[in-house]
């Protein structure tokens, strides 16, 4: 009895212990500090200038509140793209000029890309990213971008069919990319791997707003598109290489390429005689010494898949050979184009750094245009069609 009456004084006891514990606890149950989505500016992109001797930042803010209850998409008229404008002898001036009149708390981590202008990637990259980084509130995983645009028109573009301004490419390249890979996008992490690196070659895709394809009831929208690359090498802007010139890389520099049309002329007809998609080029680059310079030989596969046909009797060999012709063409083009402008949009100069380091130190390294000592030498193209045995060809020829 004794026993029992010390357990339940025990577990009374234990019983009220836990009682005044809740109702502590509940005017705790909620956050004091939290804001409503409404009460803060979220930034979504970041464009970044330099005019002469200081910086413009533009901040995009697009109302999360109007997205968060709407169950579909919405009207044009409706939607809430803002864009702020600072300026400042630094950069970290010109973003602190934008909180004068924000009105509410603003926050950065919602940034999903950034896009410099040509005069903020000449000479000025190292001081904007230290600048960046060292705000605390900036992921390494916005996409980068760069463009000879108005900033505040490109950081105004449409979305089709009145999705949300976030659907556009500027925010999600890759879902484009796998399906049409002209121009490879890049996080800001890879080109921060590019800059601490002595003569890393990064690719930075060109974006513009003119759209020339898509009409809305006689209107056409600005909607982003990219349109070229530009090449950073130790951190300096080489220049940029716009799509007529900018193919060859494709198949050399290119990280993934997860597909691409490639269109085969014969005779100089305008109309093409094959159409066919190219996916998961590989290329093999040696180098070898070369009277004063360089030589770099290629070996390229690519594999690809016949979706137009409108050859006359050829076999699968013939074609593969005709396409064969025409990538080895885009890649001498390209290299002829960017080394008579000094710019190695084939990362040539990197190649000899990491696998060839006697050569870079005799030919590259603290030359002031290294390009003019490398040539390239044999392009060998070598081009598998996988389907040729579903259409009239025997893939056995």
């Amino acid at each position: 009895m004794k026993y029992t009456v010390q357990f339940m004084t025990c577990l009374t006891r234990k019983i009220g212990l836990w009682l005044i514990a809740i109702i502590m606890s509940i005017p705790l149950s909620g956050c004091w500090d939290s804001k409503e989505v409404q009460s803060i500016n979220f930034i979504t992109a970041l464009g970044i200038d330099y005019i002469k001797d200081h910086y413009v930042a533009y901040a995009q803010l697009i109302d999360f509140s109007n997205i968060a209850k709407q169950d579909g998409p919405t009207s044009r008229e409706g939607s809430q793209i803002w864009i702020g404008q600072g300026e400042g002898a630094t950069l970290n001036m010109a973003v602190n000029d934008l909180y004068r009149s924000s009105q509410q708390q603003t926050l950065w981590t919602h940034v999903k890309a950034i896009v410099l202008t040509q005069n903020a990637l000449n000479g000025h990259l190292e001081d904007i990213f230290n600048t960046l980084m060292h705000s605390g509130q900036l992921r390494y995983t916005p996409w980068i971008y760069a463009t000879t645009d108005d900033m505040k028109d490109l950081l105004s573009s449409s979305a089709l069919l009145n999705q949300s301004e976030q659907t556009i490419e500027l925010f999600e390249p890759i879902k484009l990319y796998k399906q049409y890979s002209a121009f490879e996008p890049i996080r800001m992490h890879q080109l921060l791997d590019g800059l601490r690196e002595p003569v890393a070659t990064v690719l930075v895709p060109s974006v513009t707003n003119t759209n020339h394809t898509w009409t809305n009831q006689d209107r056409k929208p600005p909607l982003v598109q990219m349109n070229g690359f530009y090449v950073i090498t130790g951190g300096q802007n080489q220049g940029r290489v716009d799509a007529n010139h900018a193919a060859g890389a494709r198949y050399v520099n290119y990280n993934k390429v997860y597909q691409y049309p490639l269109y085969v002329y014969s005779d100089k007809q305008k109309t093409p005689s094959l159409s066919l998609m190219l996916r998961d080029p590989r290329t093999v680059i040696r180098a070898k010494k070369s009277g004063t310079g360089v030589q770099f030989d290629l070996k390229t596969m690519v594999k690809a898949y016949i979706t137009e046909d409108h050859s006359t009797h050829q076999s699968k060999r013939m074609l593969e050979q005709e396409a064969a012709q025409q990538i080895q063409n885009e890649i001498k083009h390209t290299f002829q184009h960017t080394q008579a402008r000094k710019i190695d949009a084939y990362g040539l100069t990197e190649y000899l750094y990491r696998h060839d380091h006697p050569l870079w130190a005799t030919h590259a390294n603290k030359r002031a245009d290294p390009l003019a000592h490398f040539k390239l030498g044999q392009v060998d193209v070598r081009v598998d069609i996988m389907n040729a045995n579903t259409y009239k060809y025997n893939a056995s020829k």
